[in-house]
């Protein structure tokens, strides 16, 4: 029984993300984990469908990573990877006076649709796993099962599970169990225990994860690139302050991972490392500054 798999990037990071608290995947044990979970017996193949940003804005370091992360999937057996242009866009809040960003994509979802029903109707598969609970995929389940394949839709604890597509459905699959077999742990110096292909986020809508496998020297210019910012925000700011909190969710920096919480776990090193300092403001406001050397004492 042949089994193809498809992985919706921004469902699959959404629910990971929620339910299998970031632990590090290995994709080729999780293929593996599938195909057997359904009773196939060979995987036909994996496509991976994920949106990578254009522009300047795609020149960041979360951007970088989503590419490397994405090279390397698709370097594994049976993976198959299609990027699409996500744009940013933008729009202006008359309450807070602040400009908001975020990305669309508009050919994920219909890509996906087509493929589905295309290599269904050709007999390329005999059953289907689909990694998304999203109801704008249940019509392409349905049609799957119309052509005489099994159609099953796999989420991280039902995060995302749309009742539609349940009920189109031959079952669902709880991913969070698969990570006894396929979740796998990162020593102390970033590398994977035992060599395979591991990484920290699947990159969906917000995939700007990067590689459980990351040199220390990639993280070491991601916190350059952060003490650099707060320094750009201090001077942006002169006869005030940064909040952590605005320059955690808000500040725009293309050289930034824009992960809040890749951000604060950046600041969390350079605060041990003495770097900068975080301290509270008199109207009781949490914020952060790069920290002064003190002058040596050039006295003879």
């Amino acid at each position: 029984m042949k089994v193809a798999l498809f992985f919706d990037g921004k469902n699959f990071y959404s629910g990971w993300r929620e339910r299998a608290a970031r632990q590090p995947l290995d994709f080729a044990a999780l293929a593996r984990w599938l195909v057997r979970r359904v009773g196939g017996s060979v995987l036909w193949g994996a496509y991976y469908y994920t949106g990578i940003e254009t522009g300047t804005s795609a020149n960041g370091s979360g951007q970088t990573a989503l590419t490397s992360f994405l090279d390397n999937l698709e370097m594994l057996p049976g993976y198959f990877v299609q990027r699409f242009p996500r744009r940013s866009k933008s729009y202006h809040c008359r309450e807070c006076n602040a400009e908001n960003y975020f990305t669309q994509e508009n050919e994920v979802d219909t890509t996906m649709v087509a493929d589905m029903l295309r290599l269904a109707a050709v007999g390329a598969f005999d059953i289907m796993v689909l990694m998304s609970g999203d109801a704008d995929h249940a019509p392409a389940v349905e049609g799957v099962r119309a052509l005489g394949r099994q159609a099953y839709v796999a989420t991280w604890g039902g995060v995302g599970l749309s009742r539609r597509i349940r009920r189109a459905a031959f079952d669902h699959i709880n991913l969070c169990e698969s990570l006894a077999e396929c979740g796998r742990q990162v020593c102390s110096d970033g590398d994977a225990s035992d060599g395979r292909l591991l990484v920290v986020a699947a990159p969906g809508e917000d995939e700007r994860a990067p590689s459980s496998l990351t040199p220390t020297a990639d993280i070491e210019s991601a916190a350059d690139a952060l003490v650099d910012e707060i320094r750009r925000a201090e001077s942006k700011f002169p006869s005030g302050y940064v909040g952590v909190n605005f320059f955690v969710t808000r500040w725009q920096a293309s050289t930034l991972d824009p992960d809040p919480d890749v951000r604060r776990r950046l600041i969390d090193k350079v605060v041990r490392e003495d770097r900068v300092e975080l301290y509270t403001t008199e109207e009781g406001t949490k914020a952060i500054r790069v920290k002064r050397q003190p002058t040596q004492d050039r006295s003879p």
